[in-house]
């Protein structure tokens, strides 16, 4: 069985289509009309006629809901309170819509023009979701060449009320670098002009209210901040110009001796400061690092005030700006002396004497001339004052005669400076060799350092002594018949000399021509060379001459020789000639007559 509802919307739907509409008059409705309001009677008559009339199933349905119809009479009602900004909400300029109702019986349809009459019932709204809204410009934006644009304010009652929106700008600082621009179009758009230059190191922001006001004098209102952008025009500024301490050379290794610090008026990256040496200052980077983010200097490697007493760099402060922007300080830093030089004494000799670096040993011939330096001697410490002067001294190490006045003489000079000679001249075979030792001590009142340097001076010989003999003469005797290099005696002499300056050489000094002796060279012994024959000589006499060895210069000395040769009895008696004999028989004869 077909359902009867089913049937009628077949019957109403069919007569629709068929029937022309009738068009009633336009309903205005003012919103907020009170419920149950009658609108319009469809049913002129007085028969009532149930279930006759119906909204036609295609008609807003959204819509409606607003309204009552009775079906019998006709009787259009409102049936929930209208508000305008709900209904049409899309529907800017006006709100209107169709009802059509469809009479069943007498087989009408009618159109129904509604349309909703706004009432100022809304105040003006911002559509920014927060309040105070932040609006944001560039520091260097130019004067009224640069806007702000500000979304205008929206008011839900219909468009006409939208024109007569009204804006004021208020609650401002003194000397607000903005004013307020509202366009006359239909956009009414709202702009802050800036009127003067910004500088957000000064001001970096401005707070104001823009108030909105309907025609029904509804307002509302909107706080803004208006943050000012930086943009990189401030260079970093150092505390300090110059920045300057003093260090001790003893400063250990890692110790943070100073922090450098530099403002900069930007923000952000503009004003995030690293800091590092100058590209001519890396120089030291090997003495001194730099922490990057804090400006920390810490010692990197030790200290030498003798090497260096004073460091001078520039360190150098760079923003993190896209264009970046940088100042430099001049760091001076002065090392400190402490005493921890030793004295060094220096040996400086002249050339023409022998002198041995590697164990300070010198050689002085003993003929030097007393009135001439033979030794300068330079006293250092690199150190300064009190702890860079030294005081110079010294003693001479005689292990045979320590008491012995070694007429050695000290001359200062200046400060550094010492010169050594004697009072009187070296004496080779007086003393060979000397022992001196220096002492060099800084004036540090409390702990005093000591250097000690040891000079051994050789004496060398010249050949200044004549070669002596043991005696003054030698008287020989020796017998007849003797043995052929039969040794006589030995002859002595001595040369106080070392070397072959005191190396002595024997020779016989004579004019005869075969000189029966002979002298050995060496040794002094002199010989005979052949057998004497008192009856044919019995007396000699010549001279020994001794020479030492010295070069360029050989010195000699001699002595006289006295030789006496004994008689033997080697000879037999013998007759004398026979003249002799009658001679003396002859005489003997007249002598006697």
């Amino acid at each position: 069985m077909i359902n009867n509802s089913l049937i009628l919307f077949i019957l109403i739907l069919t007569t629709y289509i068929l029937c022309d509409p009738i068009e009633l008059s336009e309903i205005i409705i003012r919103e907020h009309t009170p419920i149950g309001h009658l609108l319009v009677t469809l049913n002129t008559t007085t028969t009532k006629l149930r279930n006759s009339y119906r909204f036609v199933s295609n008609n807003h349905r959204e819509i409606q809901r607003y309204f009552s119809l009775n079906s019998s009479t006709g009787e259009l009602r409102i049936a929930i309170d209208i508000d305008r900004e709900i209904i049409c909400t899309h529907r800017r300029i006006q709100c209107k819509f169709l009802l059509k109702i469809f009479e069943l019986f007498n087989e009408k349809l009618y159109h129904i023009p509604i349309l909703i009459e706004d009432i100022n019932d809304h105040r003006p709204i911002f559509p920014y979701k927060t309040s105070p809204i932040e609006l944001h410009i560039s520091e260097n934006s130019p004067p009224y060449q640069s806007k702000l644009f500000i979304q205008q304010a929206y008011d839900q009652d219909q468009l006409d009320n939208q024109k007569q929106l009204k804006y004021q700008l208020k609650n401002f600082e003194k000397n607000f670098p903005f004013i307020l621009e509202i366009n006359d179009d239909l956009s009414n758009r709202l702009a802050l002009v800036l009127i003067q230059l910004l500088d957000r190191e000064t001001i970096d922001s401005y707070n104001c209210t823009l108030y909105v006001t309907d025609t029904g004098g509804h307002e509302e209102k909107l706080h803004m901040k208006i943050i000012i952008d930086d943009v990189n025009d401030q260079s970093p500024i150092f505390d300090s110009e110059t920045y300057s301490i003093e260090l001790s050379e003893n400063t250990s290794i890692n110790t943070t001796i100073l922090r450098v610090h530099a403002y900069d008026a930007d923000i952000g990256l503009n004003g995030q400061i690293t800091y590092d040496f100058t590209d001519a200052s890396k120089q030291f980077n090997n003495i001194f690092s730099i922490n990057n983010e804090t400006g920390l200097i810490r010692l990197r490697s030790s200290l030498d005030y003798e090497q260096r007493s004073s460091y001078i760099f520039y360190i150098e402060a760079r923003d993190s700006g896209k264009e970046v922007r940088s100042s430099q300080t001049l760091i001076n830093i002065t090392i400190l002396d402490e005493n921890d030089c030793y004295p060094i004494i220096t040996f400086r000799f002249l050339s023409e004497l022998n002198y041995n670096s590697t164990n300070d040993v010198i050689e002085i011939s003993e003929t030097y001339p007393i009135d001439k330096f033979f030794i300068q001697i330079l006293v250092t410490d690199q150190d300064s004052l009190l702890n860079g002067q030294v005081n110079l001294w010294y003693e001479i190490l005689d292990e045979y005669n320590p008491a012995k006045n070694h007429s050695f003489n000290l001359y200062q000079i200046d400060n550094s400076t010492y010169f050594l000679n004697r009072t009187k001249p070296f004496d080779y075979e007086y003393q060979q060799k000397y022992y001196l030792k220096f002492f060099a001590q800084d004036l540090n009142p409390k702990k005093p350092l000591q250097t000690i340097k040891y000079l051994t001076i050789n004496i060398l010989d010249e050949n200044d002594n004549i070669p002596q003999f043991l005696h003054s003469f030698y008287h020989l005797s020796v017998y007849e018949n003797n043995q052929i290099n039969t040794i006589l005696t030995k002859i002595e002499a001595y040369d106080s000399d070392n070397g072959n300056n005191g190396r002595l050489k024997y020779e016989i000094l004579t004019n005869e021509t075969l000189l029966p002796f002979d002298i050995d060279s060496d040794t002094g012994f002199l010989r005979c060379l052949e057998i004497f024959d008192r009856e044919k000589r019995s007396y000699y006499h010549f001279e020994i001459i001794v020479r030492d060895y010295g070069y360029p210069i050989s010195l000699s000395n001699k002595i006289p020789i006295e030789i006496d040769i004994k008689d033997i009895n080697d000879n037999k008696p013998r007759s004398v000639y026979d003249r002799q004999l009658r001679l003396h028989f002859l005489n003997d004869s007249l002598h006697k007559v």
